[in-house]
């Protein structure tokens, strides 16, 4: 499309022709949106392309184009893109701040005692027993070692015989036996060592 030819359909789209304005928008769009894609993604691409399609024609009036309007659409299309990858530049800076943040607070939980670190651990080896026990059976040993309810409690709580409850409680103690027996043989050896 020649400069003249364009200076002319952009006047007319300044007069509010929408023939011209849609005659234009067809016949930049695809490669504004392909320019675009090289530097954000298709979603973003595609908003913008429409959202500088809409300006231009609610700004029709107001704008002045000295150069050719495909040189202004992609001058337009580049600046766009540029704000974008600042912007999101600057928010990825300031979550990576709050993310290191965070966990050095993390850290400030934990005093730096061999303790601490090794209750960290061995909370984490619960969990992941706890995570691996059938549901009912977690359920049932939550509530008897966590929250203290006797094995009649818990028959009622789950509808379940006081057999069953006595069950659910075994397999989990056997999977945590088998988990810590690392430990258990630790502590085995030190009380032996004490006498």
């Amino acid at each position: 499309m020649n400069l003249t030819l364009e200076n002319k359909i952009f006047q007319k789209i300044k007069d509010g022709d929408e023939r011209a304005f849609r005659l234009l928008f067809h016949k930049y769009f695809q490669s504004l949106y392909l320019f675009a894609l090289k530097f954000v993604d298709e979603e973003q691409a595609k908003d913008f392309i429409q959202d500088i399609f809409c300006e231009l024609w609610n700004n029709r009036k107001k704008i002045e184009i000295n150069t050719s309007i495909s040189a202004y659409l992609f001058t337009v299309v580049k600046n766009r893109c540029f704000t974008y990858l600042k912007r999101e530049r600057k928010k990825h800076e300031q979550q990576n701040v709050y993310a290191i943040k965070l966990k050095e607070e993390e850290l400030l939980y934990y005093d730096s005692s061999e303790k601490s670190i090794l209750e960290f651990a061995i909370n984490d080896r619960i969990s992941k027993v706890i995570e691996r026990l059938p549901e009912k059976c977690s359920e049932v040993f939550k509530d008897s070692r966590f929250k203290g309810h006797s094995n009649k409690e818990i028959a009622r709580i789950h509808n379940i015989s006081i057999k069953a409850v006595e069950k659910h409680i075994t397999k989990a103690l056997q999977l945590f036996r088998d988990e810590f027996k690392d430990i258990l043989l630790i502590l085995a050896f030190l009380l032996i060592s004490k006498f």
